[in-house]
């Protein structure tokens, strides 16, 4: 991916989060000081149409905003999974190629991040707000 803008990877449960009510694309412009690309891998974008149409009443729903979201402020990414990849696997294998930011609040994968060197963006729940890490 070729672009001068900062790169934000976000997943799953970081999209979830929006439908709670936290401001996460703002809170993370504003962390950086700038308009960042924010994208959807097409597995997280898959898993999120997935729990749009066969989660909890309230999963959907969340799943539907989620979606919405996305859909208006996102660009969605073509990004195949190589064989026996898992969802996080293959958003730290785009980060690590795009050095990009990996927006979670999966603890294993923030695990997996920081032992890697790649910025995260998380919710820091004792504020109720989402800051960036590691960024350079």
């Amino acid at each position: 991916m070729n672009s001068n803008r900062v790169i934000v990877v976000l997943d799953t449960n970081m999209l979830l989060l929006m439908a709670d009510g936290v401001p996460v694309l703002d809170n993370i412009k504003e962390a950086l000081e700038t308009e960042p690309l924010f994208i959807v891998l097409k597995p997280v974008y898959n898993e999120l149409v997935k729990l749009a149409s066969s989660g909890g009443n309230k999963l959907r729903r969340k799943a539907r905003f989620a979606l919405e979201i996305v859909e208006k402020y996102c660009k969605i990414v073509d990004f195949e999974l190589k064989e026996g990849e898992s969802v996080d696997d293959g958003i730290i294998r785009f980060a690590l190629e795009n050095k990009a930011i990996v927006a979670t609040n999966d603890r294993e994968l923030r695990r997996k991040l920081r032992a890697l060197g790649i910025p995260e963006a998380y919710l820091r729940e004792e504020a109720w707000r989402v800051v960036v890490d590691y960024y350079k």
